[in-house]
């Protein structure tokens, strides 16, 4: 759903940015630092739990004619590994198929887009992105020239409330100040990743590709504790995510384990390599 929030009045009292946190912002272009302090600033502005960065260019040789490169996330109350660990299976697997983004890139001028997250068909993409890594809410504000296109992705998690308009309003009022320095930091860093830049594929996706070839039978349980494992989870942190006894989990993996033919982590990573 695109939005036409008009700009923030700055001569407002309760202008939300705070000029030091956006000196910090300021001072960390074109380092590590930006995107953890930028996410910060974001979260002063409005509350969020998770911010992503996106550069989009025009390229003939990419498969969707863009190029996509994900510039960073960042997060608050939530984990930075399993943040990482979405964005890079994004790019993976799910970035060309992506409504949202589909009908932005490109497009230039400033759009702001509220993504229904309810109102997403069942499967991979809504399982994956959003409902494993509890992400309720979702609103992308993207600019848009002849040479790129930037956007900034704010998320909330299941417990927290939708975005409201006073909320966007202020996002998009801040967003005069950010996307410069956005477009500054993207031109002077390197990319995390770059969709399709590389014949790589994540764990994860190796691991699906295994199984649809073999046509392995694993009950929902023993997938998604592999699939924790996969990306970097131990098996009481598994249990932790899936709500279950660390027992009951080490129980998921022993049968799953014997329906792959696998004893360790290492092998379970290696099974779903093969398929590459």
């Amino acid at each position: 759903m695109r939005l036409n929030v008009p700009p923030i009045n700055r001569d407002q009292p309760d202008f939300p940015l705070s000029f030091k946190t956006l000196g910090n912002v300021i001072e960390a272009v074109g380092t590590p630092d930006f995107v953890p302090r930028l996410t910060l600033l974001m979260n002063e502005v409005l509350p969020v739990n998770v911010v992503h960065i996106e550069r989009s260019r025009v390229d003939s040789t990419m498969p969707t004619g863009f190029r996509c490169e994900w510039i960073g996330s960042g997060g608050v109350g939530m984990d930075s590994g399993a943040i990482s660990d979405v964005m890079t299976l994004y790019y993976d697997r799910f970035y060309e198929s992506d409504p949202l983004f589909a009908g932005l890139r490109g497009k230039t001028g400033t759009m702001l887009v509220v993504r229904d997250i309810g109102a997403i068909e069942p499967g991979e993409f809504r399982r994956r992105l959003f409902d494993e890594a509890r992400i309720a809410h979702e609103c992308v504000l993207a600019r848009g020239t002849r040479h790129a296109q930037h956007s900034i992705a704010l998320e909330r998690a299941l417990r927290e409330p939708p975005f409201t308009l006073a909320e966007m309003n202020r996002f998009r009022g801040v967003s005069e100040f950010l996307f410069p320095l956005l477009e500054l930091h993207a031109s002077t860093s390197a990319a995390r990743r770059i969709a399709h830049a590389a014949p790589f594929l994540h764990p994860l996706a190796q691991f699906d590709a295994r199984i649809a070839r073999d046509a392995v039978r694993l009950s929902k349980r023993e997938y998604e504790t592999c699939a924790h494992l996969i990306t970097g989870k131990t098996v009481p942190e598994a249990a932790q995510i899936l709500g279950v006894q660390v027992a009951t989990a080490e129980s998921y993996v022993k049968r799953a384990f014997a329906k792959l033919g696998v004893r360790t982590k290492r092998e379970l990573v290696a099974w779903g390599h093969a398929a590459a």
